[in-house]
């Protein structure tokens, strides 16, 4: 009799997780809809890597002929190019007209009476 309750204490808690594990139907493997799902989700992400990698080829390819344009190509001899332009008129920069400063602070050149900045 010792032995059955034991079996008992062991089995109940096996058959309830047996149990609730099989009445949610969630797993995607058990329905059609959820097998197709999961096939188009790996056809998608292999595609996916596909793209991906034929990208990095097509960016390596175009790397390495860049790189061998580079190395065959030579360097030509450094050269300097000049031009002469005749000017029509001489040109300057407008200079303003000097101003003396009297120890009053007032403008002597100016005509107007106004009051001097300080």
């Amino acid at each position: 009799m010792c032995f059955t309750s034991r079996v008992h204490k062991k089995a109940l808690p096996l058959l309830l997780i047996f149990a609730v594990s099989f009445s949610f139907g969630g797993c995607a493997y058990t329905s059609a809809n959820g097998r197709r799902e999961m096939a188009y989700r790996h056809y998608v992400a292999k595609q996916t890597k596909q793209r991906r990698r034929a990208m990095v080829r097509a960016q390596k390819a175009a790397n390495r002929q860049l790189k061998l344009k580079m190395k065959s190509a030579v360097p030509s001899e450094p050269y300097i190019t000049t031009s002469v332009e005749s000017a029509a008129e001489p040109w300057s920069e407008p200079v303003a007209p000097p101003v003396t400063v009297s120890a009053s602070g007032a403008i002597a050149n100016e005509t107007d009476n106004q009051p001097a900045q300080p």
